[in-house]
């Protein structure tokens, strides 16, 4: 079904800042049992929804979702908020290359995930309210400032609906689990230059 959703005409601004550019508090996802797992610090998601509440709920839905993955070891919150606090970290959208270098080293994970939050919240549709979600998340090298890889992704509770409702989503955080676990999935970590290089290992 494709209707109008009144926050989608800011997205391409929201994308082209997220693609230029490169605090919440959130229990302990258990960890899954597998291989070792990649250090990473999760920063908190800046949001631009307009709805102050998706914050921290969003936050702890992408963080629980990178702790419960294989790939990803998740430094512990109160580390990531006292090497914010020494870096004077106001926002992820402006950091600076100097601040991504400082948290790496602080936290001692080389990878910084961030992310923003573009459109979030409930749309109001001929059967019922459905839930919309507007994900981006970036991934960032704590050895350069740079980031290596972002992705987007826009969901809506009606993107599976067949007829007579079946697949429909109407609850914001299944909506939003969905969304985080999918994006979490797809992150890429970057080759090493040298494993790139004429015989290099």
């Amino acid at each position: 079904m494709n209707r109008a959703r009144p926050a989608r005409a800011a997205l391409p601004l929201a994308l082209a800042v997220l693609l230029a550019g490169c605090a919440a508090a959130a229990p302990r996802p258990v960890p899954a049992a597998g291989a070792a797992r990649t250090s990473i610090v999760m920063l908190p998601l800046e949001n631009l929804s307009g709805r102050a509440e998706f914050g921290d709920r969003i936050t702890r839905i992408v963080w629980t979702e990178m702790g419960g993955s294989a790939r990803w070891e998740v430094v512990e919150q109160g580390e990531v908020d006292a090497a914010l606090a020494d870096a004077r970290v106001r926002n992820s959208l402006s950091l600076t290359r100097e601040q991504v270098r400082q948290i790496a080293k602080r936290t001692g994970a080389r990878w910084l995930m961030a992310g923003t939050i573009i459109e979030c919240g409930l749309v109001r549709t001929p059967d019922g309210e459905v839930p919309t979600l507007a994900l981006a998340l970036r991934l960032i090298d704590g050895e350069t400032g740079r980031v290596r890889w972002t992705d987007m992704r826009t969901r809506s509770g009606e993107d599976h609906e067949t007829v007579f409702g079946w697949g429909r989503v109407t609850n914001l955080e299944r909506l939003a689990q969905d969304t985080a676990r999918e994006l979490v999935a797809a992150v890429r970590l970057p080759a090493e230059p040298d494993s790139l290089a004429p015989g290099g290992r």
